[in-house]
């Protein structure tokens, strides 16, 4: 495909998105700020909801891999669907305290964060049981309902109240907290979404952990940010986002890019897309 082309099918596709996004964000909603990890060194030892039972999972079943050539963190989908830990820690996100975690954000955020990432893998793990073991080539094919996408599907609770993944991604994150990096740090399940990260977020190293993400994300050049001779390539999260990554997506990404790459970036230069790569970040 020539770079015309490219560009004109991204013009195309981000219309689609800004409209797509109209009314998916909460604008009337409590906002909430992004404080220093400092400001919640106490919940390394006792935390208003804890993420041991979420930290154990993945460091059990999330390693490094590839998935048809692109680098990624993968889950060994099969091995976490018979983990009794699983269970118990989405009993736990269901009878969350939201109201207690509302006075200690970085705990809230580190909480939907977590719970994102839980349930996604929670369709996976019920389409495997549901189908004798089998995996699904791609998340986007374990919708139980025709006709729904499967970030409609109920995905289980929160705090007792039952939430979609596009619930949590829009209503809640993107609408609670002006926070792009949650973008490097909440992950769909597919090859080319930012790396899942092998450990829970916690409170007392938010910061730490997102901007660590969202390194790891942009200086990957199979899926984040690639600029060769002059051509920039980005994730197509920077087109479906756009408004999301102040002042703009180039700019953005250049805080956390090396500084040999950054430097190449150009915030008014041309910009094409990656294909996105649904398929399973299967181990």
């Amino acid at each position: 495909m020539t770079n015309f082309i490219q560009k004109c099918v991204a013009r195309f596709e981000a219309a689609l998105a800004a409209r797509a996004d109209k009314g998916r964000k909460d604008t009337g909603g409590v906002k909430y700020p992004v404080g220093p990890d400092s400001e919640y060194e106490y919940a390394a030892k006792e935390p208003k909801f804890d993420h041991a039972l979420w930290d154990g999972i993945m460091k059990r079943h999330v390693t490094a891999g590839k998935v048809d050539g692109i680098t990624t963190n993968v889950v060994d989908y099969q091995k976490l669907s018979k983990d009794g830990d699983v269970a118990k820690y989405v009993e736990a996100l269901a009878s969350a305290n939201l109201e207690d975690l509302a006075s200690a954000p970085n705990e809230l955020l580190a909480l939907y964060i977590n719970a994102y990432n839980c349930l996604c893998i929670g369709h996976v793990t019920r389409y495997i049981k549901k189908n004798k073991g089998r995996l699904p080539t791609s998340i986007t094919l374990t919708s139980p309902k025709k006709g729904t996408d499967i970030w409609d599907v109920e995905a289980g609770e929160v705090g007792g109240q039952k939430v979609s993944l596009n619930d949590i991604e829009h209503k809640i994150l993107r609408s609670r907290w002006a926070e792009p990096r949650v973008h490097a740090s909440i992950v769909c399940a597919s090859a080319s979404c930012p790396n899942l990260l092998s450990e829970a977020y916690v409170a007392h190293r938010l910061n730490e952990q997102m901007d660590n993400q969202a390194k790891e994300w942009v200086a990957d050049k199979t899926k984040g940010v690639a600029v060769e001779k002059g051509k920039q390539t980005f994730s197509r999260i920077f087109l479906w986002f756009k408004g999301d990554f102040q002042p703009d997506p180039v700019t953005w990404a250049g805080n956390y890019l090396p500084d040999d790459v950054a430097s190449e970036t150009d915030a008014k230069g041309d910009i094409v897309y990656f294909t996105y790569n649904w398929n399973l970040n299967r181990k």
